[in-house]
């Protein structure tokens, strides 16, 4: 039949059938899936293919609904699934939009990956006369090759191993994985903090001047603080991961225990019962016979305590989530007609003391149990 006409509705649909085909590749090849195409479907790829982008990159996006046209915003999640990206606009009243990334261009420079680094991974085939045996990575691994002069030696046994510990560079891809998203997290949790600064400063401006804050400015200063948690939520469950490989990687190394913060507060607590025991035998008669009372001064004294260590010691997300941790346990304990009380007597003023203690702020952002983000 020929080829269709140029600039008709079957040459339009061929040409869009091309280029969809072409973006299918791009994709499989940013996210590392080489393998499911064949050498011969990369010849038509250009000779750099971009990288995907990452959390925290300033884009431009076309956005269609609620307004349609061009606008600058940031990326807070990929989806390579659905091949679309999560954009935080710049301009408020836009707010969050899932955009597809065929409608989205980095601000800035982006990397690249040579075509060839690709290419160069496909075995080239060879003329076989015979079949042998395959030596398989089993083979290779098992026991009684250990000592064998030939085998033992072989380059194929170190890479089968490579391969199965996973490794590049030396640590565990999934531990690079970690530090690389915990990277762009505070980096896109930096620039969250520095717009609701902003809009702190703005909101404090409109109020002095007895100017109404309108309802959207409300709606997105809410959206920022909702983002806020979410990331730090992630940023605790990374923090974890991270913590566990370097216990993995350097056990030995001085890094502290993710048990240590348990180990001070249960010290913490045995000294509490200590004191209020000593005070309760030296009042006499007048040593208090509540045992829910006592239950309850021994936990507050075994907050201070905790805070004192926390604040004679080397600071750590984890001897924070231990603190806010202990305040929920007494905070679960105590009538809720109290709840007022404890709260304005006692959780405001450990939250300005967890601020003090450091001078980057308060650290609620790697506690899971914070309940304002921060």
């Amino acid at each position: 039949m020929g080829k269709p006409r140029r600039c008709s509705s079957s040459f339009f649909a061929e040409e869009r059938a091309a280029l969809q085909t072409k973006r299918q590749k791009i994709r499989l090849l940013q996210q590392r899936k080489s393998h499911e195409l064949d050498p011969s479907e990369l010849k038509d790829l250009p000779e750099e293919i971009p990288s995907q982008l990452v959390i925290g990159t300033k884009v431009t996006a076309r956005l269609r609904s609620p307004v349609d046209g061009l606008f600058t915003g940031q990326i807070d999640a990929v989806d390579p699934a659905n091949a679309t990206y999560r954009i935080t606009f710049d301009r408020p009243s836009l707010g969050i939009h899932t955009i597809p990334d065929t409608e989205v261009l980095s601000n800035e420079e982006q990397e690249t990956i040579p075509l060839s680094s690709f290419t160069k991974n496909y075995n080239r085939p060879r003329a076989n006369f015979f079949s042998p045996s395959r030596i398989t990575a089993g083979l290779l691994e098992s026991p009684g090759l250990e000592h064998d002069p030939v085998m033992s030696l072989s380059p194929m046994r170190g890479k089968f191993q490579a391969m199965k510990e996973k490794k590049l560079g030396g640590f565990p891809i999934k531990f690079l994985l970690f530090v690389t998203k915990l990277s762009k997290i505070l980096v896109h949790k930096k620039d969250l903090i520095q717009k609701l600064r902003e809009m702190n400063a703005e909101a404090e401006r409109q109020k002095s001047m007895e100017i109404m804050i309108e309802m959207e400015f409300k709606r997105m200063y809410a959206s920022n603080v909702l983002e806020l948690e979410r990331l730090n939520k992630d940023l605790n469950r990374y923090l974890l991961g991270v913590q566990e490989y370097c216990q993995e990687i350097a056990p030995g190394q001085g890094l502290e225990s993710m048990d240590q913060p348990i180990e001070q507060k249960l010290k913490c607590d045995q000294e509490a019962n200590q004191i209020v025991h000593d005070a309760n035998l030296a009042l006499g008669g007048r040593a208090v016979k509540s045992g829910h009372l006592n239950d309850l001064i021994t936990r507050l004294t075994s907050l201070m305590l905790q805070v004192k260590n926390l604040a004679s010691g080397d600071l750590n997300s984890y001897g924070f989530q231990s603190l806010n941790e202990s305040l929920q346990e007494i905070k679960n304990n105590i009538d809720p007609s109290n709840f007022t009380c404890f709260q304005n007597n006692v959780e405001v003023h450990v939250a300005h003391i967890q601020s003090g203690m450091t001078q980057m702020g308060n650290l609620h952002a790697f506690s899971e149990t914070s309940a304002v983000p921060f």
